[in-house]
Parts: C-alpha cells; sequence; structure tokens
C-alpha cells in the first residue's frame, strides 16, 4: 500500500513488537536474492506508512519491558537526529526543510523555529539515530515529562513541548503548559493530560493536535 493512503490495517512488523522496531533500512531487512527469483509477496512498511490500532492490538504488540502501548494511529518514521531520544516518550519533531520530502523526525526541535512548535509525535521506543521505527501520532501517549516541577497538575490540563527553546533540549521533554497563557500556543501544544500529571516520569496524554504530519 502506498504511504499517500490514509491508513492501512495490515503490516509486515519487522519485530514481534511495535515498540521493538529499528530497522537499518526502510520496511526491515534487505533480502539479497538470485538473479530472476521473484520479489517476495511480502508488505512492507514504507515511511509514512499508518496503522490504526484499538486497545487489544495495541497491548498485543507491547513490548512490555519497554512500555504499554495504546489504542491511536501510529506511523513509521526515519529518526535523523545526531543523538537519539533518551527513551520513550520523548517528542518526535519534524523540520519544515523535509515537508513534502521524507518522514524525517528528529529527537530536537526545529533550530529554525523560535519554539519548538514542529510536533511529529511521541517516540514509543529509542530508536538508533538513522533507523526506521514507529511513532504515535495520535490516540493516549506515554509522554516522559521534565524534570521541573509541574506549576499545576490537573486531569484534563494542557500538555505542550517545552516553549522556551533555550530550555527546548535535544531530548525533547515536554513540559506542562498549566494554565492557558501567552507561552502555550496551538504550534507547541501536544494534548491533554490524562490523569494527573507528575514531573519526571511517564504520563499519559491525549495526544489533541492532529492526527497526520509530512505529506498525504
Amino acid at each position: 500500500m502506498a504511504a499517500g493512503m490514509l491508513t492501512k490495517q495490515a503490516t509486515f512488523n519487522t519485530a514481534k513488537f511495535l515498540n521493538d522496531v529499528n530497522d537499518a533500512n526502510a520496511g526491515g531487512v534487505i533480502v539479497s536474492l538470485p538473479a530472476g527469483a521473484p520479489s517476495p509477496a511480502v508488505s512492507q512498511d514504507i515511511p509514512g506508512d499508518r496503522i490504526v490500532l484499538d486497545d487489544a492490538t495495541a497491548l498485543a504488540l507491547s513490548d512490555t519491558s519497554i512500555g504499554t502501548l495504546f489504542g491511536g494511529v501510529y506511523q513509521y518514521v526515519k529518526t535523523t537526529a545526531v543523538t537519539r531520544p533518551a527513551q520513550r516518550g520523548c517528542v518526535a519533531f519534524f523540520k519544515t526543510a523535509d515537508l513534502g520530502v521524507a518522514y524525517n523526525v528528529y529527537s530536537d526541535p526545529d533550530p529554525s523555529a523560535a519554539v519548538p512548535t514542529h510536533i511529529a509525535g511521541i517516540y514509543i521506543s529509542a530508536p538508533t539515530s538513522g533507523n526506521y521505527c514507529w511513532i504515535q501520532v495520535a490516540g493516549a501517549a506515554s509522554v516522559q515529562f521534565d524534570g521541573a516541577a509541574l506549576t499545576s497538575s490537573a486531569d484534563g490540563q494542557f500538555v505542550s513541548a517545552k516553549v522556551s527553546s533555550a530550555n527546548a533540549t535535544s531530548l525533547g521533554y515536554p513540559a506542562d503548559a498549566g494554565a492557558a497563557t501567552s507561552n502555550v500556543t496551538v504550534s507547541a501544544l501536544i494534548g491533554v493530560a490524562c490523569g494527573l500529571p507528575s514531573s519526571t516520569v511517564i504520563s499519559t496524554v491525549m495526544i489533541t493536535r492532529g492526527t497526520f504530519c509530512g505529506r498525504i
């Protein structure tokens, strides 16, 4: 199925679990075939592919030693940052220069932005820099919160990426938005907290910023 389609329901996973996928090549291992041999009839993942999972399927595709996945939309992308995300739950950013060219994401925000606003989704693992993986782009996601004390902690509060370029580290950890202020813009918004968010740990966030990044 072409990446231009909205979603695909059947997928060929190169790992048993979705959050274990860490492909050195797009779609997984490249197999050398004898001259004249037909290519295997396998629907491999290509950058931009999106899948929709319900809670039960997301759980079945979770390597729980890494974390539990929830129902939502996931996208196959290439992580191209110099440094890999420190852990699952970090923000995946895209950069303006890549729009319409490739499904590249980064663990650090676009340096051309005054604040980290080009949010692609949330890493569900810590892939190797330059490799292909799945990120979550919609649904209830496990998000790593910054170590700074939260200004407030409430179910349903706004959650944004760090709103200061000085604080936007290569880890891309989000900070809580607290009450709506001039610093919290739609472009920096990740979603809303599900339950009480806590600093320094994984908290659940319902991604509300939109489902897709890159070209359709």
